[in-house]
């Protein structure tokens, strides 16, 4: 306190301020300083025992996956039935052994060895065999150390963990019979390669740390030791001793700390440990951190007491300052005070003192100005506004010397507008030749020196600028007038800004270029539409007169209606393309996402192009890549659309024996749960010119050439397959050279469907496959995802292999159930496979199914057939795929056993609301030929009144057309199912009609309507869809 007093009493007030800032900081710190001294070395102590806990479970976890991983390849070589059969009866063949051996056994020993570190050697001992050894890894029992490992596994069937006496580490496992699996017929041992097992117990951690690890019978598995063998030492003794066997958990001692981790899954016991020096260093780093920190902090507090005195003595200062420039007659006070304290609100008064004397002597000044300036006020205001008006129009004004060019009045908007420094400009105002672009009118130059040698007026209506700083188009129009005064000959220069009237002039102009494009556009589509809907018309006009004149051959009449219905197909589908087309740009086309099967779809695709193909004797070849998927969410049909359009016209541009290569690739996608799909088509056809494959996707665009000049086509399909591909979110391209080829790529995003279906093959009693394929891959991917399901797949690579499998299993009674053969197989074809296998069939009614697989089944088809396959297959092979035949072929026996003989639309009745003849008489003819009657009706209102008349049963169903005089076909439905009889409100009415729109059909179904069926009619969809109602 004396000392405080002491310090109070000093002159200076910066002296006094330092030493109580000082005294203040000092206590408090020495207070924390221990404070956190005793909290940190808690936290180190807490700090190492979840450091050792922590390591301590890693490396358990490690051994404990291990011991595991070790375990799982004993047992997978112990349940290899095939290899169990073989040793079983290795006494009386050998040889089967030997071939299991090599071909089976031997490989996955060494692929195991080669693939797995912690793995030294694996091998095989059997009392079954004669003494000696067979192979590499097979040999019998005649060390001492063997023989009583082989005693060990007898009556026991786990795997055992076991020492030899140099400290090699082996797991041995018995090996049983394949019938019972009650009886040893050898023992399977795993020499574990201790420097890599163990790897994770030698790496570094937290401190110095030593580590064992003992087994059920007290041996020391492994380890590692503290930096001090003394003191490790000690913690072995005490572990083996039994010290710790009770105990679980983190323990300590003066000497050291320990963790038991637990057991493991072998009886193995894993302890932790580290020397308790090792946290004294810790200790010490803290204590020195806090010494630190203490230093600091006082010096910190120093110095801020030292700024803070500081402060305080120069705003005393700055007071002295201001009374002695007031003294001298300076009210301009410069030094301002922030604070609000009682120094801050003398500096305010002494600022208003100042403030209040200048503003004396101001008045008497601006009373003596004041006439001045009002005379100069006019002139200053003709200036600015003058500037204004110009500046703010982005008009440019000079005044220019005649002879030098130099400027002696600029606008100061001119540099800013120009993106040219007003220096270059007041040096020669020709400068403004650097951003003007090149134009028929003369250079801004040649007109200023033309006009100063003439002295007349010059006037461009048109002068185009380059702005290259913010680049900038600019037009302006100008004038320049050479003017004589007392200062000599000067150039008068007159810029005005025409850049938005000139732009919009442009913009009109492109717009107008772009519409005389696009109808010119037009008139080439409907050019080209006329012709190619002129050739089916003429074709279906002249065959239907041919027609006429051969009524009375019936061979030519049928030949001339195939014609004509062909021709009416491609007409339709040139009707569907524009259709399709129109729906897509008015946003009327909608996605109908739900699951579809890849294979199934590929199949379809492929039956129509590998057909289209053929007949150009084309080879076309599918392969797919990393297909994980077969189910996806989608639409199939517009899917199957634009594939559908890229391949045929991959068919369509190559010759005749061209090749068409069609890839798939599954990718992962960004999006989870999404897969990335790759269409790649490739062909080696007539290619496209650079300037066209530009424009390729654009609306009915076709490229000139006398190439494909006779292949038809609306230039329509490229641009909706592309519209459709964007409208999935997805993207197309196309690379192409001509004479060459092209290659089209397309990606979509499409969510895979993930799932089992084990009700399926358990539905068609298919418990086990054998695939026949030399090829391992494709038999090993698809395998995978029928094990998912619950089905056991078998594989040979040769015919004579199955044969032999086909043999083992029906002698085993688990038979197969379905065989897939591939159309390629060594030593044998497959009908020849086929034939063979139903040769071994006891069964009169072949139960087992047979399919075969084929790049190109229609060459073997018959045979195969003729051979008892059930069905063919194209490749590659999809799991939806074979679903769908093995319900067909289901399909086929039950129609078989319950064929429906009666046609299902005989003695139907119909009401046709239709107003036109022609197709009225077309429904009842193909209605007549089904045994169905139809009553007509050639309008709405004429239906309704006829439905009011009838009774329940006069007819079954009402077909609707929709365009109709007096009452349309939704106003009519509407008026039919407000009548009062029931019969009218439930009986089916089907729309049958040409508007095909999303909405179109949508409408239907509101007005009342149970179904639409879009014209021209086929009579199979007509039936299939009244079916659908009958059986309702």
């Amino acid at each position: 306190m004396n000392g405080i007093l002491k310090l109070l009493k000093l002159r200076s007030i910066k002296h006094k301020l330092k030493a109580i800032f000082a005294m203040l900081v000092v206590l408090p710190i020495i207070i924390i300083g221990i404070y956190a001294y005793v909290v940190s070395r808690s936290n180190v102590t807490e700090l190492t025992r979840a450091s050792m806990q922590g390591s301590a479970e890693v490396i358990f976890n490690g051994v404990e996956m291990g011991i595991k991983r070790q375990a799982d390849v004993i047992k997978f070589f112990s349940y290899e039935e095939a290899f169990r059969g073989a040793l079983d009866h290795a006494d009386a063949d050998p040889y089967t052994l030997s071939a299991v051996m090599t071909e089976t056994i031997e490989p996955l020993i060494w692929y195991y060895i080669g693939s797995d570190s912690d793995i030294d050697e694996i091998h095989i001992y059997s009392e079954r065999i004669a003494e000696g050894r067979i192979g590499d890894f097979l040999s019998y029992p005649e060390d001492d150390e063997i023989k009583e490992w082989y005693e060990m596994c007898r009556g026991e069937n786990r795997s055992i963990w076991v020492m030899n006496e140099k400290g090699e580490v082996y797991i041995i496992k018995s090996l049983l019979d394949a019938a019972t699996t009650s009886k040893m017929i050898g023992m399977i041992t795993l020499k574990v390669d201790k420097e890599s097992f163990f790897s994770s117990t030698t790496s570094n951690r937290y401190l110095d740390n030593g580590l064992a690890i003992i087994d059920s019978s007290n041996k020391i598995v492994t380890r590692k030791e503290l930096r001090s063998s003394e003191l490790d030492r000690k913690v072995i003794e005490d572990i083996l001793e039994g010290k710790y066997a009770d105990n679980d958990g983190f323990m300590s001692t003066d000497d050291y700390l320990i963790i038991k981790a637990g057991e493991m899954e072998n009886g193995w016991k894993l302890y932790y440990y580290i020397d308790s020096r090792e946290m004294l260093a810790d200790e010490i780093t803290i204590l020195l951190g806090d010494l630190i920190i203490a230093i600091t902090i006082l010096a910190l507090g120093f110095v801020i007491a030292s700024q803070m005195a500081n402060r305080l003595c120069s705003r005393i200062e700055g007071l002295n300052i201001i009374a002695e420039d007031i003294k001298r007659g300076d009210f301009e006070v410069c030094i301002v005070d922030e604070e609000k304290d009682e120094i801050g609100q003398l500096y305010d008064a002494m600022i208003s003192m100042a403030s209040q004397l200048k503003a004396m002597v101001d008045e008497i000044q601006r009373r003596n100005e004041r006439e001045l300036f009002l005379k100069e006020s006019d002139i200053h205001y003709r200036d600015w506004l003058f500037d204004f008006v110009v500046e703010k129009n982005n008009d440019i004004l000079a005044i220019v010397d005649a002879k030098s060019f130099g400027v002696e009045f600029l606008t100061a908007n001119a540099a800013d507008i120009l993106g040219i420094p007003s220096k270059e400009l007041f040096k020669d105002i020709r400068n403004i030749n650097i951003v003007q672009k090149p134009g028929t009118e003369d250079r801004l130059s040649i007109i200023f020196e033309r006009c100063a040698q003439t002295g007349k007026v010059e006037i461009v209506d048109e002068i185009k600028l380059h702005n290259f700083m913010n680049n900038t188009d600019l037009y302006y129009r100008g004038a320049v007038a050479c003017t004589i005064d007392d200062s000599g000959r000067r150039l008068a220069i007159a810029l005005y800004d025409r850049t938005q009237e000139i732009k919009k002039n442009h913009q009109l102009q492109e717009a107008f270029n772009a519409a005389e494009a696009a109808n010119k556009a037009k008139t080439n589509f409907l050019a080209n539409m006329s012709h190619d809907f002129r050739t089916p018309m003429n074709a279906i006009t002249g065959f239907t007169l041919l027609i006429e004149k051969h009524s009375d051959e019936p061979e030519k009449v049928r030949e001339y209606s195939r014609k004509i219905s062909l021709a009416s197909r491609n007409l339709l589908a040139l009707l569907n393309e524009v259709l399709d087309m129109s729906k897509i740009e008015s946003g009327k086309t909608t996605l109908d996402i739900k699951e579809m099967a890849l294979g199934i779809l590929l199949e379809e695709i492929n039956s129509v192009i590998g057909y289209q193909a053929k007949t150009k004797r084309q080879k076309y070849i599918v392969n797919t890549e990393r297909l994980e998927h077969d189910v996806f969410l989608g639409d199939k049909q517009r899917i199957n659309e634009i594939l559908m359009n890229i391949l045929s016209n991959a068919i369509k541009y190559t010759g005749e024996g061209g090749r068409v290569e069609f890839t798939i690739i599954e990718t992962e996608s960004a999006t989870e749960g999404f897969r990335d799909l790759t269409f790649i088509v490739k062909d080696n056809g007539i290619g496209m010119k650079p300037e066209y494959k530009e424009r390729i996707f654009e609306a009915f665009s076709r490229e000139d050439s006398h190439v494909n000049k006779d292949i038809q086509g609306t230039g329509l399909g490229m641009a909706i397959t592309r519209s459709l591909v964007e409208l999935m979110g997805g993207t197309i391209r196309v690379e192409s050279e001509e004479g060459k080829g092209s290659t089209f790529t397309v990606t979509l995003r499409l969510q895979a469907v993930d799932e089992a279906d084990v009700g399926f093959w358990k539905s068609h009693g298919i418990r086990r496959i054998l695939f026949i394929d030399s090829n391992h891959s494709e038999c090993e991917q698809l395998a995978e995802k029928l094990n998912n399901d619950g089905v056991d797949v078998m594989e040979a690579p040769t015919g004579f292999g199955a044969l032999h499998l086909i043999d083992v299993c029906q002698a085993e009674d688990t038979p197969v159930d379905l065989v897939l053969v591939d159309q390629k197989v060594q030593n044998m074809t497959a009908p020849e496979i086929v034939k063979n296998i139903r040769a071994k069939d006891k069964s009169k009614s072949a139960t087992t199914l047979i399919i075969v697989m084929a790049d190109d089944f229609e060459s073997i088809e018959d045979e195969a057939k003729e051979a008892g396959a059930n069905d063919l297959l194209q490749k590659p092979l999809f799991i939806s795929s074979l679903k769908q035949s093995l319900n067909d072929i289901a399909k086929r026996i039950m129609k078989a056993d319950h064929e429906e003989k009666e046609n299902p639309l005989k003695g139907m009745k119909f009401l046709a609301v239709e107003d036109n003849d022609i197709n009225a008489d077309i429904l009842a003819e193909l209605f007549a030929m089904e045994g169905a009657s139809v009553i007509r009706c050639v309008n709405g209102q004429d239906a309704v009144e006829k439905v009011k008349s009838s009774k329940e049963g006069d007819f079954d169903m009402i077909l609707m057309d929709i365009q109709m005089p007096v009452l349309n076909g939704y106003e009519a439905t509407i008026l039919i199912r407000g009548l009062k009889d029931e019969w009218a409100r439930k009986i089916p009415i089907i729309a049958m009609t040409a508007n095909a729109y999303a909405d179109d059909i949508q409408k239907s179904y509101d007005s009342g309507m149970n179904a639409h069926i879009s014209k021209p009619i086929d009579i199979r969809v007509v039936e299939k869809t009244i079916m659908e109602f009958k059986k309702a």
